[in-house]
């Protein structure tokens, strides 16, 4: 009788992990733990805890394995650009995952309407066999933001940076002039500027996120108060931005997918952009529809510098240096004719 009830509550328990991972696939071993102990009133061991955890997600998801093997598959049906792994080692009869690179055509059509810019960065996947997800993120003139480009590779070296990147360039953003903002990381400053790169002026150009500089630069001096902002000449590549931000905006987008197993994952990044497009499709059909020619964001800026313009004064301009000097007048009372 004993057993059967100890059998029983085995059987509960794990129903409740169940429920609790379905409703969220990144929660943690500790959590967890505290549910099952708030529940049951007493503590499982963090490893039984995490196989109960592993064998739920392969539960709702698929087997950790098998979805390496469904990956090429599911890939093909997507039609999508590259879906390939790569044999490693060569030398044997297992084929073993090495990378993989995907994109929609959807993104790929968006990006030509998109500043020319883009971000990138990559985010650590928590599965049971790790890995890195890399990403390049940009921004639409109404300021939304939209994932381009992914790849799923072992860490962020030099090797797994050049191969995100050239085919990022082939396949995504060839057109010439496009800035791409990144963090400090020095596997990927090696793939931009590796021989042959086409990330390299006139073809692109490179700019780092202030916010990794500082936090840089505090590691070497530990100074708050020589902390600086700064921002130098870009010749308006950065469109403004001056951050990796839209890069840890997706990131934490994509967060519940970075647990799961890999064709989860990239179901995931389907699925998402497909709701994404359908939904700003719809907000940018609206907008057409009674008579907008610009974007919201756009015409937001244009309403507010008509506001200020008639308060300012340009004295001198210089078009070839870019050079001009502006007074700022008292605001005048009364109507002008």
């Amino acid at each position: 009788m004993g057993q059967d009830h100890r059998r029983l509550d085995s059987k509960v328990i794990a129903q409740h992990i169940f429920m609790m991972v379905k409703a969220d696939p990144i929660i943690s071993i500790r959590v967890l733990q505290g549910g099952v102990e708030n529940h049951f009133g007493y503590k499982a061991s963090y490893r039984k805890v995490w196989l109960a955890k592993q064998r739920v997600v392969a539960r709702i998801y698929g087997d950790w394995e098998e979805s390496y093997n469904e990956l090429p598959r599911w890939l093909f049906t997507m039609q999508m650009y590259l879906p390939v792994t790569q044999p490693w080692p060569a030398s044997t009869d297992t084929v073993m995952f090495h990378r993989v690179f995907w994109t929609f055509p959807p993104c790929v059509e968006a990006f030509k309407h998109c500043k020319s810019l883009i971000s990138i960065d990559g985010t650590h996947l928590y599965g049971k066999y790790g890995g890195t997800l890399l990403m390049a993120i940009a921004q639409d003139g109404n300021a939304n933001i939209l994932p381009i480009a992914f790849a799923v590779v072992k860490g962020e070296t030099k090797e797994a940076w050049s191969f995100f990147l050239s085919y990022l360039r082939e396949h995504v953003t060839p057109q010439p002039g496009v800035l791409v903002i990144s963090d400090r990381h020095k596997s990927t400053g090696r793939a931009l500027n590796a021989e042959g790169s086409l990330w390299k002026p006139p073809h692109a150009f490179q700019a780092f996120c202030t916010r990794h500089i500082a936090a840089n630069f505090m590691t070497h001096f530990r100074n708050k108060d020589l902390k600086k902002w700064s921002q130098y000449a870009d010749e308006g590549h950065r469109f403004g931005h001056m951050t990796t931000n839209i890069s840890e905006c997706i990131n934490a987008v994509m967060k519940g997918s970075r647990n799961l197993p890999i064709t989860a994952l990239v179901n995931s990044s389907y699925f998402r952009l497909g709701e994404l497009f359908a939904r700003k499709g719809s907000e940018a059909l609206a907008q057409l529809q009674v008579g907008a020619k610009f974007s919201q964001t756009l015409m937001k800026a244009i309403e507010f510098n008509s506001k200020y313009v008639n308060t300012m004064n340009v004295y001198q301009f210089d078009r070839s240096r870019r050079n001009f000097t502006v007074e700022e007048l008292a605001a005048v009372s009364g109507s002008r004719q």
